[in-house]
């Protein structure tokens, strides 16, 4: 049993989840999703955004992207166009656009388009 699937167990169970961190917790969003639980979901949000960071953004609006969570992918970006120099001067952000370059295109583009 992976750590994210023990994770969303012991969520069903309590109906609460401690000691969360961001790698971890965007795993038990992609779980909560893929498996339909919705409350859970809605917890590894939450917590996404109140723990969003300047080198964590690509990440952020990626998993947003992938999962068709519009409400999520909003709340990325405004934090993305708030922090924009912070966001895209590291180097995660650069390696995000190589890997991502059209995602990150259309992101950085929001900036000119609001």
């Amino acid at each position: 049993m992976t750590r994210e699937t023990a994770a969303a167990v012991v969520f069903l169970v309590l109906g609460h989840i401690e000691n969360l961190q961001w790698n971890t917790t965007a795993q038990l969003y992609n779980a909560a999703d893929k498996y339909q639980i919705g409350e859970l979901k809605e917890v590894c949000s939450s917590f996404l955004r109140e723990n969003s960071t300047p080198t964590n953004a690509g990440e952020f609006v990626l998993l947003a992207d992938t999962h068709n969570d519009s409400d999520l992918k909003v709340s990325v970006e405004d934090f993305i166009l708030e922090y924009d120099m912070k966001v895209f001067g590291p180097n995660e952000w650069e390696m995000f656009t190589e890997t991502n370059p059209l995602l990150a295109m259309k992101t950085m583009h929001l900036k000119y388009k609001r």
